[in-house]
C-alpha cells in the first residue's frame, strides 16, 4: 500500500510540476516542517503537494495532497480553505479541512506571500482515530512564467 501511495503522491507533484507556473513554499509547525509544491494560489481552486522535511528528532515521512477554494481575495490577503488527505509513517492516513489566510506584504511583488495556516485533521492508523489541529506559519512564492 505505502509504495502505492507513494507513487500517487510523485505523479499529482509532477502533474502539478509540469506547467510553467508553480508555487514553492515551506511551512513549520511545532514539531514539522513541510515543503510544498502546487499550482497557482490566486486561481479560484488551487492545489499543492507537501512533504515532511524531517530532521534526527522527526524523521518519518510524510506526504500530504491539498486541494483549496479562494473564498476572500484581495491584493493585500486571500482567505481560503479546503481539503487535505495525507499518509505519515506515525500515523499512516489523515484527512482535514486546511483553513489558509495567506498576507501579500510586498505590494511590488506579489508573487511572495506570508501564510498562516489552521487544520483540523482527524490521523487514522497506529494512534487510532484521534482529532488533531494543527497550526502552522509558513512562506510561500510563485514562479510566474515569464511573458
Amino acid at each position: 500500500m505505502k509504495p502505492y501511495l507513494i507513487f500517487c503522491f510523485l505523479f499529482f507533484g509532477v502533474l502539478l510540476s509540469s506547467k510553467a507556473q508553480v508555487s514553492v513554499g515551506v511551512y513549520k509547525s511545532s514539531v514539522f516542517t513541510h515543503l510544498g509544491v502546487g499550482t497557482d494560489p490566486e486561481k479560484k481552486y488551487f492545489g499543492e503537494v507537501r512533504l515532511f522535511a524531517g530532521d534526527w528528532l522527526n524523521n518519518y515521512f510524510g506526504a500530504e495532497l491539498i486541494g483549496q477554494r479562494n473564498f476572500t481575495q484581495t491584493a493585500w490577503y486571500n482567505f481560503s480553505a479546503g481539503l487535505l488527505l495525507g499518509y505519515h509513517e506515525f500515523s499512516d492516513a489523515s484527512i482535514g479541512v486546511p483553513t489558509f489566510f495567506s498576507v501579500k506584504p510586498i505590494q511590488a511583488n506579489t508573487n511572495l506571500s506570508l501564510i498562516l495556516e489552521a487544520t483540523p485533521f482527524v490521523a487514522f492508523g497506529n494512534i487510532g482515530g484521534s482529532f488533531n489541529l494543527r497550526g502552522s506559519i509558513g512562506v510561500r512564492y510563485f514562479l510566474r512564467k515569464q511573458e
